[in-house]
């Protein structure tokens, strides 16, 4: 048992490296959309090579673990999770992505400073459930896992918030195809923290074996070009 363990440790630390940056590029793409950053933007863009990198790693080495003789049903399970997570993580990266080039679109129009911190405080709220949800993974905490819904439901009534305030600028016509274009970032943001409670399932199962439904099935939707 010793080699797997060793190699599900390594995993686990690898794909929370992953989670860490996923984290880091939803900060710093909202950011780089609230203030104009179009550097910041490109950054979170190629940080994306490197999270896809990871994925296709961490892909092939938790699948050839599962071929190691001294693998016990338990090992099977935490796996499983590991496979399910390091897919979250991955999509996770690609809603930054979209949150990024969304900011590089919209650098000609005009700011609005109430939707500017509606944005910035919708993505603050998206990376603690994300950052709540891979510390949750590494420590295999169901506890810290089973409260990521609560977390999400603030990331969902801001967004009605962000809906409406756009709803609002869309008035104007000339404002019409940006607003639009605003409300498929906020719903970016929405999917990278629902992405997040899936982790927490994928926790529950790693720590207890228990399947359970946080949330609504994240894989089911369309990330969009990333």
């Amino acid at each position: 048992m010793q080699d797997f363990d060793a190699e599900r440790d390594a995993l686990t630390d690898a794909l929370v490296r992953s989670g860490d940056t996923v984290v880091d590029m939803l900060e710093r793409a909202v950011s780089s959309l609230v203030r104009r950053d179009e550097a910041a933007a490109t950054e979170v863009i190629a940080a994306d090579d490197r999270v896809d990198a990871a994925f296709a790693d961490l892909q092939h080495r938790i699948v050839a673990a599962m071929g190691l003789p001294e693998v016990a049903r338990d090992g099977h399970r935490e796996l499983a999770a590991l496979l399910h997570v390091n897919i979250h993580v991955e999509r996770m990266g690609d809603y930054a992505v979209n949150v990024a080039r969304a900011s590089l679109r919209a650098g000609h129009e005009p700011r609005d400073p109430e939707l500017a911190a509606q944005l910035q405080e919708l993505g603050l709220l998206a990376t603690d459930v994300a950052r709540t949800a891979v510390r949750a993974f590494a420590r295999r905490d169901a506890v810290a896992a089973r409260r990521l819904p609560g977390l999400d439901d603030a990331v969902d009534r801001l967004n009605v918030g962000v809906f409406r305030r756009l709803v609002e600028l869309a008035t104007d016509d000339t404002r019409l195809l940006w607003a639009t274009h605003m409300i498929l970032v906020a719903r970016q943001v929405e999917r990278y923290a629902d992405h997040a409670v899936d982790i927490g399932e994928a926790t529950i199962f790693a720590a207890t074996g228990e399947v359970v439904e946080l949330s609504s099935n994240a894989l089911g939707d369309d990330v969009g070009p990333a």
